[in-house]
């Protein structure tokens, strides 16, 4: 049995699907969403091949770069543009495992000011 691009791609839809059903059942609508505007698994900058994933969420007030390290055991680095004092958390759906792939969205805080937070697009880490 040969394989086949068809049934490939069909997996990989009803992943995304799947993926869509869960981020929409976790979102808060009174928060403005930065959207995903740049994943280097899907649109690599450079030729190179690179241990690091990097992802970029976007408003028009706001960017967020993150860098991801590994493969079971992540290491994420985070640089906000314009930069200043934020509290960050990462939320995390359910997963079987510590290794299992999983729907993460970053949430970001600026205690003592007026500003409201703002939330990452769900992205599956």
């Amino acid at each position: 049995m040969s394989w086949r691009p068809e049934r490939a791609a069909s997996t990989q839809l009803e992943l995304l699907r799947s993926v869509g059903y869960a981020a929409f059942g976790q979102h808060e609508r009174d928060l403005e969403v930065l959207d995903l505007v740049y994943d280097s698994l899907v649109d690599p900058l450079d030729e190179g091949t690179s241990t690091v994933r990097r992802l970029r969420f976007a408003d028009l007030n706001w960017a967020l770069e993150v860098d991801v390290h590994g493969q079971e055991h992540l290491t994420v680095d985070l640089r906000l543009h314009p930069p200043g004092p934020v509290v960050v958390e990462a939320r995390a759906a359910d997963t079987d495992g510590p290794a299992a792939q999983r729907l993460v969205s970053f949430l970001l805080r600026w205690p003592g000011t007026a500003r409201r937070p703002v939330r990452t697009a769900w992205i599956m880490l």
